[in-house]
């Protein structure tokens, strides 16, 4: 028999506000809008001291703080090849191969490690967010799999699960 411990976190407070637009796969793009993105978080693993999978107190900052990173910031994914991200001192500018320009104040852009701006890219964004820290931040968690949902809105949501046990 095989046993499962495991964690589901979904505060009011895991919530993002950001603009974006899709680029779709024959390279095409939506215009430009924007989202009240909630984010849910579920893992499993075994448990550590203390009999927990994760610490609820330790873990819901790091989830708070990566969503407060994405919060009302003009979401641009740094590796899509239909968009051209251009970064200066005081702005950023995304050329899409459309011709059509955006200039964003810099302050006001998140540029993130993803292709796209899906909720399935964003959801992976956040899941590498949340695993890179942990180690430290959690030093007995032994987390088997890790899965972010990301809704943009209600009743619509994309996900990203992880199997993190080891190959055997």
């Amino acid at each position: 028999m095989r046993e499962t411990f495991g964690i589901n976190v979904y505060k009011e407070y895991f919530n993002f506000t950001s603009a974006h637009f899709l680029i779709f796969g024959d390279g095409s793009r939506e215009e430009l809008h924007g989202h009240n993105y909630k984010v849910r978080v579920r893992a499993e693993g075994d448990t550590m001291a203390g009999d927990l999978v994760l610490d609820f107190i330790q873990f819901k900052p790091l989830i708070k703080g990566i969503c407060d990173s994405l919060d009302h910031r003009t979401l641009l994914p740094r590796h899509n090849p239909h968009l051209e991200v251009l970064e200066f001192d005081d702005r950023v500018e995304a050329r899409h191969r459309d011709g059509s320009f955006f200039s964003f104040p810099k302050r006001d852009v998140g540029i993130i490690d993803i292709t796209n701006t899906s909720t399935e890219m964003l959801a992976q964004y956040i899941a590498r967010k949340t695993l890179a820290p942990l180690p430290e931040l959690i030093p007995g968690a032994k987390l088997t799999m890790l899965e972010i949902e990301v809704e943009e809105t209600p009743g619509q949501s994309g996900f990203y699960r992880v199997d993190l046990r080891e190959e055997r």
